[in-house]
C-alpha cells in the first residue's frame, strides 16, 4: 500500500448481499450505523438465481397458520428477514408451501430496495488484510484497486465453493454446481450420484423419469431430518427416491466407500467397498457419475496476517460462541457459515433459524463496539410476572422453536432492586462463555427436544406435568443457574400447538378444548396447570440462598436430578 492510495473507513463492513448479509445490513441500519455491504454481483440474492439447481427450496411458506401477530406467524414462515413492517414479508409472495427459489431472489431484491441498504454492488474483494498500524482494523481490496478500512468485518458469503472428497479419480465426475438440468441429457443412463443430502435426492427426483438406474452412495446411512431435527439431513420433500429403492423401482441408495473412478470404453468403472457388508466390494459401470457432497467456505482472499482458523474438514470457518472468528478478533461470520456451532444439532445451516442468530450477532457487535448494552426487559421479581413473561415468548417467538437448545433467553436476577434482566435471543453457549455466565443468580430458557430413541412416530408418552422431563418431542426448559452451575430446572409438557397462553389463543376458534394431565381435575384448564407449576417453581427458587445452593450434580432428564417439577432440586 502506497501513501498516495486513499482508503475509505467505514465503521462495519459486510460482505455478501444474500439474506444474511441483508439481514444484519437492516439491523445495522435500523439503529443507523455506519455499515456497508459488499456485494460482487449486480444485486442481492443473486444465489438463489442458481441454486438449488432444480429450483424449488425446502424451506416451509405456510400461509395459513392461524396467526395474526407477526411474531408468531415467522413459526411458520421460513423464508422472511425479519423486519419491523409485519406488511413486507415472504408469504405475500406466494403461497406455496415450497416456493420457487427464483421468487426468492426478488424478495431478497424487494428488501434491500424497501429499507434502502447500504450495498455497494459489482464489488469483488481481492484481498482482506490487518493494519499494520497496530490498529486492528481491517485493510479489504477490491478488484478495481479501491481501499475499505473498518472496525470489524463481517463475512456472509455462504458455502460458495463444492466440497469434493478425496477420491482417485473424482476429476472425472461432474458436481451438483454446474451439472446439466435437462433430464433428456440422461435418458436410459446409469447414474451413480455420490451423496446422501438433500442435494444429493433433489438431483435424483429430479432425473427419476429419465434415468434407467440412479444409485445414491456415501459411507453413511441416510439420516432423516425428522428424526435428528437437522435440515441439513434428508427432507422428507426430497425423499420420494426412497419408495424407488425399497419398493424396486432399479433403484439404489448404497452405503459404500468410493474407492476409485476410473472412465474405460465410455463408461464409469467404480470400485466400491459396502460399509455393511463384511468389507465386501463391488466394480460398477455407470453412464454418469454426479458429486452431489455438499459445500465449503471459501477463505481464498484473506491474506497471510488475517488468516482465519478452518473447521471441520476446512469447511468451516472456526469461531467463538459470539460468531467471532477465534483467531482473528472482529472478524465475525454470519449466514450458512454459523452453523459450526451447533453443527447437524439444529438450523444454523437455513435461514429460519440463522437470522434469529444474527440478530444477536448484531446486539453483540453493538455492545463490543458501540458500547450499546444488550436489549433486556425490567421485570419484578415476583413468580406471576416472571412465569407470564416466559410463557409467552415459549408460545409465540419464532426463534426459540427454530433453533431448540441453541438460542435461549437469559433472566439475569438482581435481589437487591427486587427486578430482574430479561434479554431474548442469545446462543446458550454465549451466555456460559460471557459475562451473563458469571452471573450468581439468573435463568437460562430455551426450547428443547428430549432424549429418545427408535421410531419418532411411535413414542410412550407420560401425560403427567410433573414428569415433562422425561417428553421426547419440543417443549420448554427452564434453567436456574450460579455462574456455569445448574442449580435447578423445570419442564413444560409438550403441547401440539407449542403453545401455553393462558385465555389467549392463535385463531379465531381453538383447536384444542380440553387434554387430560395425570392429577388435573379439570382438563379444560390444562393452560392453567402449566401456569401453575411454572409459577411453583419460581416461588421456590426465588427463596433460594443461590450462594448456599449445592449445583445439581448433572443435567440429566431423570426424577433424581429434578425430583419433581416443582420442587427445588439441590442434589450433591
Amino acid at each position: 500500500m502506497t501513501t498516495t492510495e486513499t482508503i475509505r473507513d467505514i465503521d462495519h463492513l459486510i460482505l455478501g448481499a444474500g439474506p444474511a448479509g441483508l439481514q444484519l445490513a437492516y439491523f445495522m441500519d435500523r439503529e443507523q450505523r455506519d455499515y456497508l455491504v459488499l456485494e460482487a454481483n449486480d444485486r442481492a440474492g443473486a444465489f438463489y438465481e442458481r441454486f438449488p439447481r432444480h429450483g424449488k427450496l425446502i424451506s416451509i411458506n405456510k400461509v395459513y397458520n392461524g396467526y395474526t401477530e407477526r411474531r408468531a406467524q415467522l413459526r411458520y414462515d421460513w423464508n422472511s428477514l425479519l423486519c419491523d413492517d409485519d406488511g413486507f414479508n415472504f408469504q405475500n409472495y406466494t403461497d406455496a408451501y415450497y416456493p420457487n427459489a427464483q421468487l426468492y431472489a426478488q424478495y431478497l431484491r424487494d428488501y434491500a430496495a424497501r429499507f434502502d441498504l447500504k450495498i455497494q454492488y459489482n464489488t469483488w474483494i481481492s484481498d482482506v488484510s490487518r493494519a499494520e498500524d497496530g490498529s486492528g482494523r481491517f485493510i479489504v481490496r477490491d478488484a478495481d484497486g479501491n481501499l475499505y478500512r473498518s472496525r470489524t468485518f463481517t463475512v456472509a458469503t455462504g458455502v460458495s465453493k463444492p466440497y469434493v472428497p478425496e477420491i482417485p479419480g473424482i476429476e472425472l465426475t461432474e458436481n451438483y454446481f454446474d451439472m446439466s438440468i435437462d433430464p433428456k441429457d440422461y435418458a436410459d443412463q446409469r447414474l451413480l450420484i455420490i451423496g446422501k443430502g438433500n442435494s444429493a435426492f433433489e438431483t435424483a427426483n429430479h432425473l427419476l423419469n429419465a434415468t434407467r438406474v440412479t444409485h445414491l452412495a456415501s459411507p453413511g446411512a441416510i439420516k432423516m431430518a425428522w428424526q435428528s431435527h437437522f435440515f441439513g439431513h434428508l427432507r422428507a420433500v426430497n425423499n420420494e427416491f426412497l419408495d424407488t429403492y425399497i419398493l424396486k423401482g432399479q433403484n439404489s441408495v448404497l452405503d459404500a466407500n468410493i474407492d476409485k473412478i476410473e472412465k474405460v470404453d465410455g463408461e464409469y468403472r467404480v470400485n466400491i467397498t459396502f460399509t455393511h457388508a463384511e468389507g465386501q466390494r463391488a466394480e460398477m459401470a455407470y453412464d454418469r457419475v454426479i458429486c452431489c457432497t455438499g459445500f465449503r467456505w471459501d477463505p481464498k482472499f484473506f491474506g497471510e496476517n488475517c488468516r482465519p482458523d478452518m473447521a471441520c474438514e476446512d469447511r468451516l470457518p472456526a469461531m467463538t460462541s459470539g460468531w467471532e472468528s477465534t483467531n482473528i478478533p472482529n472478524l465475525y461470520y454470519a449466514g450458512t457459515i454459523m452453523q459450526i456451532r451447533d453443527l447437524k444439532k439444529t438450523m444454523s445451516n437455513v435461514l429460519h433459524g440463522f437470522r434469529f442468530n444474527i440478530k444477536s450477532l448484531y446486539n453483540i457487535i453493538a455492545q463490543r463496539h458501540e458500547s450499546t448494552p444488550y436489549p433486556s426487559h425490567r421485570l419484578p421479581l415476583a413468580a406471576e410476572p416472571l412465569a407470564d413473561k416466559i410463557i409467552d415468548r415459549v408460545s409465540s417467538d419464532a426463534g426459540l422453536m427454530h433453533q431448540p437448545g441453541f438460542l435461549g433467553d437469559c433472566m439475569v436476577v438482581d435481589r437487591e432492586t427486587g427486578e430482574s434482566r430479561y434479554h431474548e435471543g442469545l446462543a446458550v453457549d454465549y451466555i456460559l462463555d460471557s459475562e451473563f455466565g458469571q452471573q450468581q443468580d439468573y435463568y437460562i430458557i430455551t426450547m428443547e427436544y428430549g432424549d429418545f430413541e427408535g421410531n419418532v412416530f411411535s413414542l410412550e408418552r407420560e401425560p403427567h406435568p410433573e414428569k415433562a422431563y422425561n417428553d421426547a418431542y419440543l417443549h420448554p426448559r427452564i434453567r436456574h443457574m450460579r455462574g456455569n452451575a445448574l442449580i435447578a430446572e423445570h419442564h413444560i409438557s409438550e403441547s401440539l400447538e407449542n403453545d401455553w397462553r393462558l385465555n389467549e389463543h392463535c385463531g379465531k376458534r381453538k383447536l384444542i378444548r380440553a387434554i387430560d394431565f395425570v392429577g388435573q381435575e379439570d382438563p379444560t384448564q390444562y393452560q392453567q396447570t402449566h401456569f401453575d407449576k411454572l409459577v411453583c417453581f419460581f416461588e421456590r427458587q426465588l427463596a433460594v440462598d443461590t450462594a448456599s445452593a449445592t449445583p445439581m450434580c448433572h443435567e440429566s432428564s431423570s426424577p433424581t436430578a429434578c425430583s419433581t417439577a416443582c420442587e427445588v432440586s439441590q442434589k450433591a
